[in-house]
């Protein structure tokens, strides 16, 4: 029983497990995040590729609208 009388009632998300909850496995997932580990720096790299030629895009913009 709580204040006023109402009883405590658990959300659905606690009383029903997921698909997801039944399935986990947690050597699937340490593994999973093992190689997203692994794969962090080509990723870091392909984001610093994908700005400097942002960058370079945006200079060329600028510089083409500033020659008119």
């Amino acid at each position: 029983m709580l204040a006023y009388g109402s009883e405590a009632v658990l959300p659905i998300e606690v009383a029903l497990h997921s698909y997801l909850l039944k399935t986990f496995q947690e050597e699937f997932n340490n593994a999973a995040l093992r190689e997203a580990l692994d794969l962090l720096p080509s990723t870091r790299s392909d984001a610093l590729l994908r700005e400097d030629l942002y960058k370079l895009r945006i200079t060329c913009l600028h510089n083409r609208t500033m020659q008119l």
